[in-house]
């Protein structure tokens, strides 16, 4: 009894270490554009990141839906108001085991932001003389 206590120990470390999580990136796929850009008349707003995650019990039985990659790809769009399109995108579908319960699949967008350049209004163009309200 006494000899299998170390061995007891490791074996704990070993699982715990599983059920804090660890990432297993699986694919990264590069991408030009969401769509095609006809213009350069374009600025690049930002760096915009979206993702979405799925769950399975013991890493087969599905209990949420599957990571959609359209989903992500409008969260990233959806944090710059005026954002048009993407590019320069990175997908990485990354697997996070936690041992005894199952496995969590995540979808990440990484990608840069684009929209229209915009063009000084009427009212930016002509300054207002001093003195007179609007």
């Amino acid at each position: 009894m006494i000899r299998l206590f170390p061995y007891t120990l490791c074996l704990l470390a070993l699982l715990s270490t599983n059920c804090i999580g660890m990432k297993v990136r699986n694919e990264i796929t590069l991408f030009d554009s969401a769509t095609l850009v006809r213009s350069d008349n374009y600025v690049v707003l930002g760096k915009g990141t979206g993702q979405d995650s799925a769950f399975f019990i013991l890493g087969m039985i599905p209990v949420t839906k599957e990571p959609n990659v359209e989903l992500a790809m409008s969260q990233a769009l959806e944090k710059f108001p005026g954002g048009r399109t993407l590019t320069n995108i990175q997908i990485i579908r990354e697997d996070r085991p936690y041992f005894p319960l199952g496995l969590v699949t995540v979808v990440i967008v990484t990608a840069d932001v684009i929209g229209e350049a915009s063009l000084p209004t009427v009212d930016e163009a002509i300054p207002n003389p001093k003195g007179t309200k609007k």
